[in-house]
């Protein structure tokens, strides 16, 4: 029934570097005329905004991508090549318990695209066990130890990665029937795009049809296929006959487009919702953002440049992977978790302006009660010094001129009268101190 069944799945793996036989850039996908969608091709569909984080500057001076060819179909799995992305720096370090990386480790952070046929007889249930990487099953086991193999030495799959996300694509000879399980109500088309798209029998789980968000994901692409968008990922349908005979017709670009271009859509948001999950999970760790104020000003300037550089939603000349792109932020909220952060930062900025504002009236108090005391001193100097020093102008005068009723006023007798004047204008320098005082207040 089926003509083209192919999937891509990705997921988070870790390595010292990257090594051996892998090449600088993206999987040159070959289209049907003859070239090659590589690095020069699609920078002319994404904007300068997204190229440098999914294929590295133009200069080469930083790789932040490769690709190398798989031999044998991938040890019997039906892997046909690999790439790797390296993650942006924002995001998290795991803990070397949790099988991740440690702090200070200097591994790298990577996700790994594998690119693969699914068989013709039940393409969607193998890549349901393609995705399964859980660590405390037996098929997940064995499904990260093929993986890691397939990667080479070096490249770890951390315990906290318990499935891959995957875009798939299926086109058919016929109209098929819809899958097991699927909703009444529903299309055979729209009941395929749901089993593809979330890699999960509808008999396991199925949706609420009577949900009306429940297929808020669809991306009407063109009368000859449509998309669906999931939070465990992209399926891509044909809804008219993929006839063997006509390969200059649409689907063999239909599958370029997926390989390439569609798939790097699905690989920015995922380096997107890294950064974001990072930068929330940090914020949740400082804390008192006072006593961490250097940790937490860093934590800005990371966010601040995560806005520029990878934060956009409009990122390609053309409609369709910027609607997979919006598709994929609602399916994973990161709209409002980038807001989450952004509000608690500017919270934060509040409390820091509150409290600058509260120091410097602190300040302002402390300068203006100085102020007082110093009145207050001066007041005081002004009343105690100012009267005896009068008496002891007087007292210059020469002691023998002086006289009272006929008879020779004694040096003794001035000297307690200047000592009574200056014990007299201490008095009064207080009361007057006090007395300036509250006429200020």
């Amino acid at each position: 029934m089926w003509r083209r069944a192919l999937a891509l799945v990705y997921f988070e793996v870790t390595a010292d570097e990257v090594t051996g036989s892998w090449v600088p850039g993206p999987l040159p996908v070959e289209m049907p005329d003859g070239r090659c969608a590589d690095r020069g091709a699609r920078v002319t569909y994404f904007q300068p905004r997204a190229t440098d984080s999914l294929y590295g500057p133009a200069d080469g001076s930083s790789v932040c991508r490769w690709h190398r060819e798989v031999e044998d179909g991938g040890t019997g799995i039906g892997v046909t090549d690999v790439e790797l992305l390296s993650l942006p720096r924002y995001g998290p370090v795991q803990d070397a318990a949790a099988g991740g990386t440690a702090s200070g480790g200097g591994s790298g952070r990577y996700l790994a695209v594998l690119h693969m046929r699914l068989s013709a007889a039940d393409p969607v249930g193998e890549l349901e066990g393609a995705v399964r990487l859980a660590p405390d099953s037996e098929a997940g086991v064995r499904q990260r130890e093929m993986y890691t193999e397939l990667l080479g030495p070096g490249f770890r799959i951390g315990e906290h990665v318990r499935r891959a996300q995957s875009v798939a694509l299926l086109t058919s000879r016929d109209k098929p029937e819809a899958p097991a399980g699927a909703p009444e109500t529903w299309s055979a088309e729209t009941g395929w795009l749901w089993y593809a798209a979330s890699a999960t029998g509808l008999e396991t789980f199925c949706p609420d049809p009577d949900d009306p968000h429940v297929l808020d994901g669809l991306v009407y692409l063109s009368a000859s296929w449509r998309a669906l968008v999931l939070r465990d990922g992209i399926s891509f349908l044909g809804l008219v006959r993929d006839d063997a005979s006509d390969e200059g017709g649409f689907f063999p670009w239909a599958e370029a487009y997926v390989r390439s271009l569609y798939t790097d859509a699905a690989l920015l948001a995922a380096l997107q919702r890294d950064g974001l999950n990072d930068f929330g999970n940090r914020l949740a760790r400082i804390g008192d953002r006072f006593e961490k104020s250097a940790e937490f000003r860093r934590l800005v300037n990371e966010i601040t440049e995560f806005r520029n550089v990878f934060w956009w939603d409009d990122v390609t000349h053309h409609g369709a992977a910027n609607d997979l792109l919006l598709r994929l932020h609602a399916a994973h909220r990161t709209p409002n978790l980038f807001a989450r952060v952004v509000a608690d930062i500017d919270a934060f900025k509040q409390q820091v302006e509150a409290q600058a504002l509260e120091a410097s009236l602190q300040i302002q108090v402390v300068e203006e009660k100085r102020s007082r005391i110093l009145d207050h001193v001066v007041s005081i100097a002004i009343f105690a010094f100012a009267v005896p020093a009068l008496v002891f102008a007087g007292l210059a005068v020469p002691a023998d001129a002086i006289s009272f009723g006929g008879h020779a006023v004694s040096r003794w007798f001035l000297l307690i009268i200047g000592v009574a004047a200056l014990m007299l204008g201490a008095v009064a320098g207080g009361i007057g101190g006090r007395w300036l005082a509250n006429k200020r207040t």
